[in-house]
């Protein structure tokens, strides 16, 4: 077996007996927690709830374990379960910049924007290192055709994690709306360079290709897009509007 299938193992067997029945009086909550939280970075959403839920047996009155349960319930797809455990995690600490993130990040997600860019703002209120919520609020300006507005909150980010691919992707993306494709294609060939497995970067700049008439190259990574994600919108665009021989990928 290889060495991360025996790491893997492991934790999933101390995860079992962590969510046992007879667990709880012999586990301490840190344990639960740092195990959950490992589970969730690790994309097993379903063993980071029965951890988090397990430490919240124990102690419900941690704030930080509900807003983590909030954030597994929001991956799968569950938002009234997660609101309810951010607005439980609000009430046991109303200063946590991370659940209002993580509200705007779910009220976004479902189209509720005028809530979205709320909770961004609360959030980067009471933590104005908080870069995903200026990325949030870029992407609410960007949505407005508010192009400066998204530049300038997508600027406080990259002053924050200056080599982010997530931050130079967005700021492609701006500067593509704005109709600035040199922009949009340094920004993107630079988030491409952080995040060269990244496929929503590459089509992205595929679509800025395109645009700027580099109809072999964008073709290129188109193809290289669809081999890893068949059903990825903007490369499927792309393809279309490169068969169809048009010079602009559809608005």
């Amino acid at each position: 077996m290889r060495a991360d299938g025996v790491a893997l193992a492991a934790r999933l067997g101390r995860a079992a007996a962590l969510t046992g029945r007879d667990s709880e009086s012999h586990v301490s909550v840190s344990d639960l927690k740092d195990e959950g939280l490992a589970f969730f970075r690790d994309g097993n959403l379903a063993q980071a709830g029965r951890l988090f839920r397990n430490a919240l047996r124990a102690d419900p009155r941690m704030a930080d374990v509900h807003n983590n349960l909030g954030a597994v319930l929001r991956k799968r797809g569950r938002p009234q379960s997660a609101i309810s455990a951010f607005q439980t995690a609000l009430m046991l600490n109303p200063r946590s910049a991370s659940t209002f993130g993580n509200l705007g990040n779910l009220h976004e997600r479902y189209g509720n924007i005028p809530q979205a860019e709320h909770y961004y703002l609360k959030a980067v209120e009471l933590e104005p290192r908080m870069h995903q919520a200026f990325v949030g609020l870029a992407r609410i300006a960007a949505r407005r055709s508010r192009w400066d507005d998204a530049l300038a909150a997508l600027s406080r980010a990259a002053a924050l994690v200056p080599k982010s691919p997530e931050v130079l992707h967005q700021m492609g993306v701006v500067y593509l709306g704005k109709g600035d494709l040199a922009a949009a294609h340094t920004q993107l060939r630079n988030a491409a360079g952080q995040a060269p497995d990244s496929v929503a970067i590459k089509a992205s700049l595929a679509d800025v290709l395109m645009r700027r008439g580099e109809r072999g190259a964008a073709a290129e990574l188109t193809a290289w897009c669809l081999e890893r994600e068949p059903e990825n919108t903007i490369a499927l665009s792309v393809r279309d509007a490169l068969n169809a021989g048009a010079g602009e990928s559809p608005a």
